[in-house]
C-alpha cells in the first residue's frame, strides 16, 4: 500500500500544469540508468550479463546500446579514520586504478530538529559513512540550509569531511518530546508558512545539488540525505494553497535526481521515536524520495549503520546500462522506467523515469578542455599527476600564497612533450579567489624513461580555506585533473608557520617553475614515499612579527623510525631577523638517507616564549625491489 501510495504522488507531482520544466539535455535518444541488484538479504549480486536484464520505457521494450557491470572494491572494515595530518601541506593523487564511489552528505538542518540527542545520531550517521569510504572513494558534505556547512567540494580527505559533519548545526525547531514505538494520531502538521517555506529551501537546495552531481558522466551518484523527513504529508503538499512553493519544489527534485541518475539515500535520526516532527508523515516523505530515485529509505530503526554499510556495498557494485529511447526527442513528456531481471531471487531497483525537454536548447559554448576538468565537481583520472599544495608567507600582496608541487610519470611526461596547467583556489562560499595558467616543456627522449618528474608553480591567495583544482591537458590529447584542500594560516601573528615538506635537489622541468624561487628552494616532492637513501632535504617556511623580533626562536627538528626509535636531528636558535621580512624565511635542513623501510614521522617545532606551532609530516621509505 505505501509503494502504491508513493508512486501515486510521483505522478500526480508530475502532472501539476503550468509548471516549468526542469531545463534537461535536449534531445534524449539514448538513456543511461545504472542498475543495482540484490539477493534476499540485501546484498549485491555481482557477475550478471547484459541478458539478464529486460528495460521497459512507457511499457515499450528498449535495445540496450551498452552494458558495464561496475565494481568498487570495498574498503576494509579496519579502514576507519586516517591519524590527523598536522603537516600544514596536503598530498593529493589521481593515480588510482579505477574510479570510486562518488557520494554527496546532505545534513537536512532544516528538518533536524534542536535537540542534543537528534544532532548526536545525525552527525555519527554521516561520520560512518566517512570512516567506510575506500581511497578513490569521493565525497562531499552540504546542508540544505547553506549555514552550517559549505558548498559541496568533493574530497578524498577524511579529516575535511569530519570538520564539516562537526560543523553542522541544525536551523530547525526545538523537538517536542515524543514516543518510543507509538505512531503518531494526531495526524500531519499544520501547513502553515514557515513550514512550507523550509521545505521548499531545502528542496531547492537538493535540485542543485541533483543538477551539480549530473555534470558527473558513466557514473553512479549517490546522496545520504540526513533528515527527519518534511512534517508534512504529501497531500498537504499537493492541495494546500501555500503549498506551490513546496510542491513544484519538491517535484523539481525527483526530476532533476532522475534526469541526472541521482539515487537518495534518505535516513532517518529520529530512530524509533514518534512525535509531531517524527511521524509517519515524514517518513513517508522519505521513501518517496528514495523510491522515485532509485535508493532506499531507513527509518523506524536505533540501529541506522547497517543502512549506511548496505549503501556503500551497492553503489560499488552496480550495472550502467545506455538503452535506445523509442520516444520522440524533445516531447515534454515524462517517460517511466521499468527494469526487471531474469534471474531468479534477484531484485533490481533503478530510477523510475526522467522528463524530456519541451524544445531543444541552444547548444551553449563549449568551455575549453582546461575549464572543463575544472568545472566538473570530482577530479579525473587520464594524465597522472600527483600534487602537493603548501602555505607560505609572501612578500606582496595578498602576503600568503599556496606552492604548487606537481609530479608527473617521466615515460608520460616526455611522451606529452608539453602540457598546459590550470590551478584555482575556491573558497568555502564557492567563489573562485585565485587563477593560474602555465605550460611546461618536457624533455621527448625520456618518453621511455621510468621515475617521476617534478614541475611546480605557486598560486596567490589571502589566509583562508580553499580548494585547489588542478587540470592538466597535454599536446598529444592525454588529460587529467587533481583536486586537494588545504587552509592558509594567517602570518602576519606573532609566528606565522606555512607546510611542512620533503624537497629533491633534482632541478625542474621548465615552466612556471621560476615561481617557486621567492617562496620554496626546492621543489617539493608531491608523494610521501620514497625510495631507499633518497637524498632529500626538509623545508618549513615561518614568518616572525618584526615587532617582537627581539625575542629569540628556537627550532626543533626529531625523526621517530619504523621502530619507534626518536633522532633529534636538529635543535636551533637562528637569528630572527631574516624570519622577520614580509615573505619570511624557509627553514631548511638535509636529512640523512634512510634505509630501514617503513613509516616514518618528522616532527619540527617553531617556538617563541609561549607561542609554539608544530608541524608532523608522515613518509615511508618503500621496500627494495
Amino acid at each position: 500500500m505505501k509503494t502504491i501510495l508513493a508512486a501515486a504522488v510521483l505522478v500526480c507531482l508530475a502532472q501539476q500544469q503550468p509548471q516549468p520544466q526542469p531545463r534537461f539535455k535536449s534531445g534524449v535518444n539514448v538513456v543511461e540508468v545504472d542498475v543495482v541488484a540484490t539477493d534476499k538479504s540485501g546484498r549485491p549480486v555481482r557477475g550478471l550479463r547484459q541478458a539478464d536484464f529486460d528495460i521497459l520505457e512507457d511499457d515499450k521494450s528498449v535495445d540496450i546500446v551498452t552494458f558495464t557491470a561496475v565494481d568498487v572494491p570495498e574498503a576494509p572494515a579496519s579502514a576507519g579514520l586516517p591519524p590527523a595530518d598536522r603537516s600544514g601541506a596536503t598530498f593529493a593523487s589521481n593515480d588510482q586504478p579505477h574510479d570510486g564511489r562518488v557520494i554527496l552528505i546532505v545534513l537536512d538542518d532544516y528538518h533536524v530538529a534542536v535537540n542534543a540527542g537528534r544532532i548526536a545520531v545525525s552527525k555519527s550517521i554521516a561520520r560512518r559513512l566517512v570512516e567506510r569510504l575506500g581511497p578513490s572513494d569521493q565525497a562531499a558534505v552540504i546542508g540544505t540550509s547553506s549555514r552550517s556547512v559549505a558548498p559541496a567540494q568533493f574530497t578524498t580527505d577524511k579529516a575535511r569531511l569530519l570538520e564539516a559533519i562537526e560543523r553542522f548545526i541544525p536551523q530547525g525547531e526545538h523537538s517536542e518530546s515524543g514516543i518510543v514505538g507509538l505512531p503518531s494520531t494526531g495526524g500531519p502538521a499544520p501547513a502553515d508558512f514557515s513550514v512550507q517555506a523550509r521545505a521548499m529551501r531545502a528542496m531547492n537546495t537538493m535540485s542543485n545539488a541533483a543538477r551539480i552531481l549530473g555534470m558527473i558522466p558513466h557514473r553512479r551518484k549517490a546522496v545520504l540525505l540526513v533528515s527527519q523527513g518534511l512534517p508534512i504529508s504529501l497531500g498537504e503538499i499537493l492541495t494546500n494553497p501555500n503549498a506551490d512553493g513546496a510542491a513544484f519544489a519538491m517535484r523539481e527534485f525527483i526530476l532533476m535526481a532522475q534526469r541526472s541518475n541521482v539515487a537518495v539515500y534518505p535516513v532517518d535520526p529520529c530512530g524509533l521515536e514518534y512525535g509531531r516532527d517524527c511521524s509517519k508523515w515524514s517518513r513517508e516523505n522519505l521513501k518517496t524520495i528514495a523510491e522515485g530515485t532509485g535508493g532506499f529509505a531507513v527509518t523506524n530503526t536505533n540501529a541506522p549503520e547497517a543502512g549506511v554499510d548496505r549503501m556503500l556495498a551497492e553503489n560499488g557494485a552496480y550495472y550502467l546500462v545506455r538503452y535506445s529511447s523509442p520516444a520522440p526527442a524533445n516531447d515534454g513528456k515524462q517517460h517511466h522506467i521499468k527494469v526487471r531481471t531474469r534471474v531468479p531471487d534477484v531484485t533490481v531497483r533503478a530510477r523510475r523515469g526522467y522528463v524530456s525537454l519541451r524544445k531543444a536548447e541552444k547548444p551553449a559554448a563549449a568551455p575549453s578542455r582546461l575549464d572543463g576538468l575544472i568545472g566538473v565537481p570530482i577530479q579525473t583520472r587520464g594524465m597522472t599527476m600527483r600534487l602537493v599544495a603548501i602555505p607560505t608567507p609572501l612578500a606582496s600582496e595578498p602576503f600568503a600564497a599556496v606552492v604548487l608541487g606537481i609530479e608527473l610519470p617521466t615515460s608520460q611526461a616526455g611522451r606529452s612533450k608539453q602540457v598546459d596547467f590550470s590551478a584555482v583556489a575556491i573558497d568555502t562560499e564557492g567563489k573562485t579567489r585565485a587563477r593560474l595558467r602555465f605550460t611546461t616543456r618536457f624533455d621527448a627522449s625520456a618518453a621511455t624513461a621510468t621515475g617521476w618528474t617534478a614541475t611546480g608553480s605557486r598560486i596567490d591567495v589571502r589566509p583562508g580555506q580553499y580548494q585547489i583544482k588542478l587540470a592538466a591537458v597535454a599536446a598529444d590529447g592525454t588529460q587529467g585533473s587533481v583536486f586537494t584542500d588545504v587552509t592558509v594560516p594567517e602570518f602576519a601573528g606573532d609566528i606565522g608557520v606555512g607546510g611542512l615538506s620533503l624537497g629533491a635537489s633534482t632541478p625542474p622541468a621548465s615552466g612556471r617553475a621560476d615561481r617557486l624561487v621567492d617562496t620554496l628552494s626546492l621543489v617539493p616532492l608531491a608523494s610521501r614515499e620514497l625510495a631507499a637513501n633518497t637524498a632529500v632535504s626538509v623545508q618549513l617556511p615561518i614568518r616572525i612579527s618584526s615587532k617582537a623580533a627581539s625575542r629569540p626562536l628556537l627550532l626543533t627538528a626529531t625523526l621517530v623510525r619504523p621502530d619507534g626509535t626518536t633522532v633529534k636531528l636538529d635543535q636551533a636558535s637562528p637569528p630572527t631577523a631574516g624570519y622577520a621580512t614580509a615573505s619570511g624565511k624557509v627553514y631548511r635542513l638535509p636529512l640523512a638517507p634512510q634505509q630501514a623501510p617503513g613509516d616514518y614521522r618528522l616532527i619540527v617545532e617553531v617556538s617563541r616564549g609561549p607561542a609554539r606551532v608544530v608541524r608532523e609530516l608522515t613518509f615511508r621509505i618503500a621496500p627494495s625491489s
